[in-house]
């Protein structure tokens, strides 16, 4: 059996012949490989600079930064906006370059997994118990077999990056991503990793491997990753939020000792996981809203059903609320509502936002970050963000070292795994200001120490000459 060891550890667990046989079923399935993949672009209609790439357009391929992402949830491509929010405040031009953005079998093949995922993320997070637990399980084994595979089948998937000058300098932000830009000879590949859990199907041989905390770097070098493969860069945070990270903490800070009304801002995962345990949130904390002690913020990005499911509860709750649908609504909303301004006494309670394409529902998050005093969040990408933090249940096992790392910054709340738990936190932040206090302090810190500014030190990396 002949085998490319993974940074120079021989996993010895999938043979030559194993591959091409998984190869060789893909291949079948989805006619893989059978004809050359033409990229073009087209320019971003929300980010000036952005350039998209796909298999349609209008623009000719050039040699320019290349940040790689894929759409499975919404925490891949909000690690992307958080890079090229970066490179477009430094006047680099940029491609995004989504593999599921280009038609073709490779991407249809990615896409199948993708909704898989998608489906279990829900189930554990609507029925819990067993599923849970299971899903929880697979999530946090990724081992060398694991990685070894995905390295073989991205061989198969160096179409989806055909075209593109391979003097371009990439930065990855799924492993999958990183894997074909390595197989396909790109000059300089850096790879950003996701969250604080380490595991060896995260990584990219033969790319440097950026992590967002001590903890997980080390525990990466004890797992046998080479020196040369793996760096500290900082949390994976957009230019605009961190640029004004100890503003707007100095901000909340004022909003708490004027004693004015706690924002909750609440951002419905890709998967839309959580529709349940915010049902149970709102019923549990109806009080606050009513009192006009707390409004909640919900984005239910483009999830139809979440956002029916939330507004018909709202109905038979009795809350009142707002309905906020389009990318220029929101601004709107966003300038009417600095962290310096009052919450006026005819605003209501629950303002739900909504979004017709998968670009604008993540980036409503990012947006609303800003203007909102609490981040109510599983331990997603959003757990490494400048804002105080409620962590409610997580998806997946991984997620649980991401609360770790906000607990050792002093930014982030333990994980209420149990909506009451969830509910005397709401009581806490909403009724005395000690908490808020600390993890305002906290944030402010930690950004001039540059725990922030991850992203910003990938981009610099990868434009370095």
């Amino acid at each position: 059996m002949n085998r490319e060891p993974m940074f120079g550890l021989d996993t010895g667990f999938i043979s030559k012949q194993t591959a091409g046989l998984i190869r060789g079923i893909l291949q079948k399935r989805y006619s893989i490989g059978e004809s050359s993949i033409p990229l073009f672009s087209s320019p971003s209609p929300l980010y000036p600079g952005l350039e998209l790439i796909s298999d349609k357009g209008q623009n000719p391929i050039e040699t320019r930064l290349v940040v790689g992402s894929i759409r499975m949830g919404y925490g891949h491509h909000r690690m992307a906006l958080s890079v090229y929010s970066h490179s477009l405040q430094k006047n680099i031009p940029t491609y995004l370059h989504d593999l599921l953005a280009i038609t073709s079998p490779e991407s249809k093949a990615i896409a199948d997994i993708d909704s898989g995922y998608s489906f279990f993320s829900r189930m554990s997070s609507e029925i819990g118990g067993p599923v849970e637990w299971v899903w929880g399980q697979l999530m946090s084994q990724g081992n060398l077999t694991s990685l070894e595979l995905s390295c073989q089948l991205a061989e198969l998937y160096k179409g989806l990056m055909n075209g593109i000058p391979k003097e371009s300098p990439v930065i990855t932000t799924y492993p999958l991503n990183g894997q074909i830009a390595v197989a396909s000879g790109f000059n300089k590949t850096i790879h950003l990793i996701c969250d604080n859990y380490p595991q060896y199907y995260l990584l990219v041989p033969g790319a440097l491997n950026l992590v967002q905390s001590p903890s997980s770097y080390t525990k990466f070098i004890e797992m046998g990753v080479p020196k040369d493969n793996i760096a500290v860069a900082g949390h994976w945070v957009s230019e605009d939020i961190v640029s004004n990270a100890v503003t707007d903490s100095e901000n909340r800070v004022r909003r708490i000792d004027s004693k004015k009304v706690r924002r909750f801002l609440i951002p419905i995962g890709g998967a839309g996981a959580q529709k349940g345990y915010i049902l149970d949130l709102i019923r549990l904390t109806k009080s606050y809203l009513t009192n006009k002690k707390a409004v909640y913020w919900i984005n239910t990005g483009d999830h139809v059903k979440v956002l029916k499911a939330i507004e018909e509860y709202l109905i038979f709750q009795k809350i009142p609320y707002l309905s906020i649908d389009s990318w220029e609504d929101l601004l709107t909303f966003i300038t009417r509502h600095p962290l310096r301004s009052d919450d006026h006494e005819n605003n209501p309670p629950v303002v739900l936002f909504h979004f017709p394409t998968h670009t604008e529902a993540f980036s409503a998050t990012d947006k609303l970050i800003r203007i909102a005093d609490v981040l109510v969040t599983k331990p997603s990408e959003l757990a490494f963000f400048p804002i105080p933090k409620l962590f409610i249940r997580r998806v997946g096992d991984h997620e649980a070292a991401s609360v770790v790392r906000s607990l050792e910054l002093g930014e982030g709340t333990v994980e209420c795994r149990e909506v009451m738990h969830a509910k005397e936190l709401v009581q806490i932040f909403t009724e005395s200001d000690d908490l808020l206090l600390r993890m305002n302090e906290s944030i402010i810190k930690n950004t001039i120490e540059g725990i922030y500014s991850g992203s910003k030190t990938a981009v610099e990396m990868a434009t370095a000459k």
